[in-house]
């Protein structure tokens, strides 16, 4: 039997606005198993992060989580008390942002923020966190760790910045590490060093780790499955190599157009046409329909189900009917 880790079914989540209500997630389903990464992708708008939110039952207001069920370990996370969620985050799952200085303290040394993060949440002396503390800046690949532990993170360059997040969120082993977009703000090079260093991390430890980006490339090389979203909908999920050599949704399709090869020459990259729906004015039928080169009135009228089995291939499109419904979501 699989080891579970992380099982999110139906999650909803609805912004309550002078516009109306707006549906931000919209009844997405998936898991997670130990050591495994699954990968979310779509556009910017495509609730991603808000997915995250809804996952750490952080929705900022005017949102509110409106239905589904998320699942840590087998226990249940939607409507926990504040006071026993906060036990969780950080402990039996963290994260790290796309901005490392949005997440650390600009006047604590980076030392401190990770042993803070440990007492928080383990009964170990202040000696002892710091020890594991210093232990961790080394893991993640940086020189001179006795130098980086008394320094505040504004005399660190970027790529330094973002390890000493991955230290602060492994620091209590958690079950599920999140990236929302860890590799965005960084160049070329540090990117890849990144990568490398959840990789080996998730190796390491085990971790189940939900990696989010809008970068298919970075899909490629850190996912097991992955998830694409457009306007908070899954519409497509599969076992990444099934994804890359058969993508089988109009979306999933022109974004895999919208990477550049080594032949492609100085010709127009490719560009799916027209934007994201506002959330307020979404189509009748098929989100993606506006967009979409094989659309035909059915798609203008009639949202389509998640076609394919449960574990298997899955397509939210009418021209994937020969999938079957059955294990649809």
């Amino acid at each position: 039997m699989a080891d579970i880790v992380l099982e999110v079914k139906n999650l909803s989540i609805t912004f309550f606005t002078k516009q109306g209500e707006l549906p931000t997630v919209d009844s997405l389903s998936f898991s997670l198993e130990r050591g495994e990464t699954l990968g979310i992708v779509g556009e910017s708008g495509c609730g991603k992060s808000m997915t995250v939110n809804g996952i750490l039952q952080m929705v900022p207001p005017p949102g509110k989580l409106t239905g589904g069920s998320v699942k840590l370990a087998g226990e249940e996370l939607v409507g926990m008390k504040e006071k026993e969620l906060c036990k969780k985050r950080g402990r039996d799952m963290a994260i790290i942002f796309q901005e490392p200085m949005t997440s650390l303290n600009p006047l604590m040394t980076c030392g401190r923020q990770i042993s803070e993060t440990i007492l928080a949440h383990k009964r170990v002396s202040r000696a002892e966190a710091d020890k594991r503390a210093l232990e961790l800046i080394s893991m993640v690949g940086i020189p001179m760790p006795e130098k980086i532990f008394n320094s505040i993170p504004g005399r660190l360059s970027g790529g330094m910045r973002q390890r000493i997040v991955i230290a602060m969120a492994l620091c209590n082993n958690p079950g599920v590490l999140i990236c929302d977009e860890p590799t965005t703000a960084l160049d070329v090079t540090v990117q890849a060093q990144i990568l490398g260093l959840i990789n080996e991390l998730k190796e390491k430890f085990g971790t189940a780790v939900i990696f989010i980006t809008h970068d298919l490339g970075v899909i490629r090389q850190m996912a097991d499955k992955v998830l694409v979203m457009y306007v908070g909908q899954a519409v497509e999920r599969v076992d990444a190599k099934e994804l890359f050599a058969n993508p089988l949704h109009p979306y999933t399709q022109g974004l895999m157009k919208c990477i550049p090869g080594m032949d492609s020459g100085d010709g127009d990259l490719h560009v799916i046409d027209g934007a994201v729906p506002m959330l307020y004015d979404l189509p009748k039928g098929c989100l993606f329909a506006p967009r979409c080169p094989y659309a035909d009135d059915r798609c203008r009228s009639q949202r389509p189900p998640l076609y394919g089995k449960e574990g298997g291939h899955q397509v939210r499109c009418f021209r994937c009917e020969a999938l079957g419904e059955e294990g649809a979501l």
